[in-house]
């Protein structure tokens, strides 16, 4: 286990801890099939990685990349694509190899490897190797026929449906692998539970823009990427939040905050308030005071009937207020699309807009109309 800034002795315990329940523990989580939809995103999984392995050697994809192959190819065959992705790091070592198999051989699993030198299945790509693997975990899980067409080597030696759990690959898919499915799930758990999540926000592994903003309730400290103490953020002072890595929040250039609930705030974006008299409710669910036509109140999270604006108020959701994450304010004229990329006017340089949703780098404005981010000729504040 490497490092993780000031909370590596907690890390430790906790992988500790969870390698070493049994797989009767694990019976009663919904984690336990081999079959089934992710709950992971690519970025969470990503970010897990590079806590460990700032470096992995991959070939020709980024780890977000990789991580959205297990994703889609086990969406696709019915397997848990972000548990696979945790068999994947114990068999490389985080994707360091350094065993039998190479990273140039895209095979994250180690088919048709069986030590003394052998090297195994050999994959054109990093996609391909990740379908294989996901096509073997079902050969063992599932009776079902493949969806993909099939590039495991070693799909047809399986009985079909003969290890429906994880832990029905120990001594299977790994021997003696007396463990093999419990350190595969201790290592799913260690990548869930240190994970932080943003209410409400999808982290795209290619989002290049802030997805929050970060408040320090009191002086916090701030590391670098390697988790060496930079700086000491201020209290009140709001700063961009980039997106998480591991228990960290990236407040941009790779530099990170620890995420402390008892010391920091995050807040995703604002309501706009569209008409008179709109009621703010407090932690007592009493009427505290109305809100006025042109506010904008502060969104820390949401669900289908209310927003959260904090300190355990909220507003509930209707048609006289605007969610949005943030405004464009344009530093030149520029180019707006419809839906369908069709350029239908330009915009006036200093004007400022809301902006809706991120797609990438597409600015959404409303209705579908977007404009392309560029950091030199907007200026985007959320």
């Amino acid at each position: 286990m490497h490092k993780s800034f000031n909370s590596i002795t907690f890390v430790i315990l906790l992988f500790l801890m969870l390698s070493s329940f049994s797989s009767s523990s694990y019976a009663q989580g919904q984690n336990e099939n081999i079959a089934g939809s992710p709950v992971l995103t690519s970025s969470q999984m990503g970010d897990f990685v590079l806590m460990h392995n700032p470096t992995p050697l991959l070939q020709g994809v980024t780890i977000y990349q990789l991580a959205d192959y297990y994703l889609n190819t086990g969406r696709i065959e019915g397997i848990r694509g972000d548990i696979a992705f945790a068999q994947a790091i114990k068999e490389t070592g985080y994707f360091k190899f350094g065993g039998d198999v190479i990273p140039e051989q895209n095979n994250y699993a180690g088919i048709g490897t069986t030590g003394g030198g052998v090297k195994g299945a050999f994959f054109k790509t990093a996609e391909e190797g990740v379908r294989a693997q996901i096509q073997h975990l079902k050969a063992y899980a599932s009776k079902e026929p493949l969806v993909t067409e099939n590039v495991d080597p070693r799909f047809h030696l399986v009985t079909r449906g003969i290890a429906p759990k994880w832990t029905d690959l120990n001594g299977r898919w790994a021997v003696p692998g007396n463990n093999y499915g419990q350190e595969i799930l201790a290592i799913y758990n260690n990548m869930e539970k240190m994970t932080l999540q943003i209410p409400n926000v999808s982290l795209p592994s290619n989002h290049k823009l802030p997805v929050a903003k970060l408040v320090p309730r009191r002086n916090v400290a701030m590391y670098t990427p390697d988790g060496k103490l930079y700086n000491t953020l201020q209290k009140d002072v709001h700063y961009r939040v980039y997106g998480v890595k591991g228990s960290y929040y990236d407040v941009g250039g790779g530099y990170l905050v620890k995420g402390d609930s008892s010391k920091v705030g995050i807040y995703i974006g604002r309501v706009y308030i569209k008409d008179t008299n709109i009621p703010l409710y407090g932690p007592d669910n009493k009427i505290k005071r109305y809100l006025k036509r042109g506010e904008t109140i502060r969104v820390y999270s949401y669900d289908n009937n209310r927003y959260d604006v904090g300190g355990g108020y909220y507003i509930k959701k209707g048609s006289n207020q605007t969610y949005y994450l943030g405004t464009a304010t344009l530093k030149q004229n520029t180019v707006l699309y419809d839906r369908n990329g069709k350029a239908v006017r330009t915009l006036k340089k200093n004007e400022v807009y809301r902006v809706y949703k991120i797609d990438s780098s597409k600015l959404d404005l409303g209705s579908g109309y977007y404009i392309n981010y560029d950091k030199k000729i907007i200026n985007y504040v959320n």
